[in-house]
Parts: C-alpha cells; sequence; structure tokens
C-alpha cells in the first residue's frame, strides 16, 4: 500500500484489513505507521544485504568481476521489488538510527571493499572508494525512479557496469 499510494494516504485500518487482520494485531508488532513503513524498508535492505553476501561469498574473481556481481544484484533486487524504491522516495531512510546506519554502512563497506581490493591489487584506480560506493546503488536508485518506464535489467545492468569499467581501470590509486 505504501508504494501504490503516498504515505500520508495510507490508514493502518486499511493496511490491517488488507493483511486480514485486526487493527490492534499491528499495534502488537509495530509503534506507528511510520515504524512499520521503516520496518518493511530494514527489511529489504537486509534481504538485498544477504543477497549480496551469498553472491559474493564464493566468487574469488577479480574486483571488476565482483562490482558487476554487485551491480547484477542491484539491479535484479530493483526490479524485482521495484516498490522498494517507490517506498524510500515518499519517506527517504531514517538517520542517526544505529540500526539503520549499520546496515547501510554494510552494504557501502561492502561496496567500498570491494573496490579496495581493486586498488589494492592494481586493478582499479580510485581516489575515493567510500563515495564510489555510495553512487553504485544511488545509479541504481535514480534508474528505478526516472527512468524511461521501458527500462530494462540488462540495459541497466550494462550501462552501468560499463561506467565502471571506463571510469575504474588502470592501475594503482594515487591516494586511498
Amino acid at each position: 500500500m505504501f508504494a501504490s499510494q503516498p504515505y500520508h494516504k495510507v490508514r493502518l485500518d486499511d493496511v490491517a484489513a488488507t493483511a486480514g487482520v485486526g487493527k490492534g494485531t499491528l499495534y502488537v508488532y509495530f509503534q506507528s505507521k511510520e515504524d512499520l513503513y521503516f520496518t518493511i524498508i530494514f527489511e529489504g535492505v537486509g534481504l538485498l544485504l544477504s543477497r549480496l553476501r551469498a553472491q559474493l561469498a564464493n566468487d574469488h574473481t577479480g574486483a571488476m568481476h565482483r562490482l558487476q556481481t554487485i551491480v547484477e544484484e542491484l539491479v535484479d533486487f530493483a526490479f524485482q521489488h521495484p516498490q522498494f524504491f517507490e517506498l524510500m522516495k515518499s519517506m527517504g531512510l531514517p538517520r542517526g538510527n544505529p540500526h539503520w546506519d549499520a546496515q547501510r554502512d554494510d552494504m557501502f563497506n561492502l561496496i567500498e571493499q570491494t573496490i579496495r581490493n581493486g586498488v589494492e591489487s592494481g586493478e582499479l584506480r580510485d581516489e575515493h572508494p567510500a563515495l564510489t560506493a555510495r553512487f553504485i546503488p544511488g545509479l541504481v536508485r535514480s534508474a528505478m525512479l526516472f527512468a524511461p518506464k521501458d527500462l530494462n535489467p540488462t540495459t541497466l545492468k550494462q550501462q552501468i557496469t560499463s561506467l565502471l569499467e571506463r571510469g575504474l581501470p588502470c592501475g594503482a590509486a594515487t591516494k586511498v
């Protein structure tokens, strides 16, 4: 419901009815509509992180291939859960919550470490891996929110990977 209408129009009475439970049952699990909303997003990010970790666990290839795997997983997740980005668009993500901050940092650190490993091995060149690690999910998010409606996952994966391949390879960074 949050993905199909503005946050302020979603009523917990309607959520309860759609879920087939009493409104009181929602309050057993969630303190408020905001808590329900942020829980949905938190669990979505957690699912995405699990998928990324599973994909990378046995991937001992080069850093560029690992970045391609990350992009593929981000894009696949985005196309399997397009409503996720609509949810984030309407309310964003909370800041200053230790659980949220840790989860967000886990995703950025996973990407950043992949880039740093590539820099250390001489495969990639990136003077600001922490910043680049934040750009990659942002590219997917922007495409999901603002790209033409006929965008397909293959095109998005190829475009982001192409940008990374042209911008990151070519020897060691001058500073890390």
